[in-house]
């Protein structure tokens, strides 16, 4: 059962493994915060920090906590990714560890309250959240029983609601369980071995998405009975993540759900490879502290609970409260599946007569290019680019803005594009176009070394120019 006393050894790890999650989730802003929300970048902070505080007065730095309301700069932007490795390697080392969780969150949570678009995924709510429950059992030797079931409920809540949406949505194609036939095509970023797994045949992915929804739906009520149960539990929900893994590019997600999952994992099984950490009683005012705040998490997360699938618009209201600090967040990837792939590709020009054309780093381009292994990196540009064809152009203020700083020749926002055509000067004309992607066959790719096929659909946007009139 939920015993912590059973689990010392891998709360006593975990920590540490949520420190190898955030090396990845804050260092890869090293090569691209200055280009996305830097001052010469597609969404600068201090723009938006402006607009916030216009809007909303004093209640700015409750919508949006940062600390870069204090001082906002690039080379504070800089500084603070770079204090996040540091002091996310001192937490793999085991180095104050809550201490580290503390200011993990804290620089975390002041990247994502200002990242607008770019920042906007589910997974870094995951991430606070998860931050939150892992520093309370980090407080203690053996974990307090309220905070252990306050992160073992997280876990639960996390998969159920991920195979909820699917079904609340009435999706044809998961009511079908056809939707993973198209997933390793439309993914946002594909790799190689989603090539493949595309081949396989119908039966099969059907009988993917049928287990898939057995181990998001079902299996994960296991996480509340006995040892033996929950290690079975854990070999379902790691090899779910190995799975979409080794079939796809979700950023730190994966690792992050399978980190997780190793919170099933008794003393019993690990006994073996680690040793028991020293088990002392805590002073009983820490264990009474911790015992009242995650007794209030709990709470939160059973109503968080309730209102996805019976909504209360008081539960909701109360829920908004802390929506800002990713403390109780929804939950749910991919609840509707895309069935086409369309790329928008963008152009430049001299003379408006011959085009050249941008290349993103990991986003399907050249129709040879193979789809690569990328994660837990996200390249961020290349993530908010798969959902331009979901909206109109002249809704997108980043792209926009993408455009605009590619007529001007940003440095910054150039260094997120794997090619540049315009080396020496910027193009006087931009456009994007939409292109259908599909897999190529076993024959094109073998033949002629393609591993994508594209159609032109139409332009995307209309020909830009700083000039005025175009």
């Amino acid at each position: 059962m939920l015993d912590p006393s059973s689990y010392t050894i891998i709360s006593s790890l975990f920590p540490r493994l949520l420190g190898f999650v955030y090396f990845w989730a804050i260092g890869a802003f090293f090569f691209q915060i200055k280009g996305l929300i830097g001052s010469q970048g597609i969404l600068p902070i201090s723009d938006y920090l402006k607009l916030l505080k216009m809007h909303y007065g004093k209640r700015a730095y409750l919508y949006a906590p940062s600390l870069f309301w204090i001082k906002w700069s690039d080379r504070a932007l800089v500084g603070l990714v770079v204090s996040g490795i540091l002091v996310s390697i001192c937490l793999m080392w085991g180095f104050y560890p809550s201490l580290c969780l503390v200011l993990l969150y804290c620089l975390y949570l002041s990247i994502v309250s200002v990242g607008q678009d770019f920042l906007s995924f589910g997974w870094e709510g995951f991430l606070l959240e998860t931050t939150c429950y892992a520093f309370l059992i980090s407080l203690t030797p053996v974990p307090n029983l309220m905070a252990w079931i306050c992160i073992n409920l997280l876990l639960f809540r996390f998969h159920v609601q991920a195979g909820a949406v699917k079904i609340q949505s009435r999706d044809v194609n998961w009511r079908n369980h056809t939707a993973i036939a198209y997933h390793y095509q439309t993914q946002p970023l594909p790799n190689t071995q989603a090539w493949y797994f595309h081949k396989l045949p119908l039966k099969f992915h059907q009988l993917s998405t049928i287990l898939m929804f057995i181990i998001e739906l079902i299996i994960p009520f296991g996480i509340f009975l006995t040892d033996t149960i929950r290690l079975g539990v854990f070999i379902a929900l790691f090899g779910l993540q190995y799975a979409i893994w080794f079939t796809g590019n979700l950023s730190f997600l994966n690792y992050l759900t399978a980190i997780l999952s190793t919170i099933l994992l008794s003393n019993a099984v690990l006994s073996s490879f680690f040793a028991l950490p020293p088990q002392s009683p805590p002073p009983l005012y820490l264990d009474i502290s911790i015992t009242i705040i995650s007794l209030f998490f709990i709470t939160l997360q059973l109503m968080r609970l309730w209102h996805h699938f019976y909504r209360n618009r008081q539960i909701g209201r109360w829920l908004n409260w802390f929506s800002s600090f990713h403390l109780v967040n929804p939950y749910g990837i991919f609840a509707v599946m895309t069935t086409e792939r369309i790329e928008i590709i963008i152009e430049g020009s001299e003379d408006m007569h011959e085009w050249k054309e941008y290349l993103f780093y990991y986003k399907p381009s050249e129709i040879t290019r193979r789809p690569r292994r990328i994660s837990p990196y996200q390249p961020r540009l290349d993530w908010q680019a798969w959902f331009l064809p979901f909206s109109d152009f002249r809704d997108e203020r980043w792209f926009q803005h993408l455009l605009f700083h590619l007529l001007k020749g940003t440095p910054d926002v150039l260094k997120l594009l794997r090619n540049n055509p315009f080396p020496d000067k910027p193009p006087k004309y931009v456009r994007a176009l939409m292109y259908d992607y599909t897999f190529s066959s076993f024959k094109e790719k073998k033949e002629k070394g393609w591993w994508w096929k594209r159609t032109l659909v139409g332009a995307y946007s209309p020909i830009i120019s700083l000039k005025q009139g175009h």
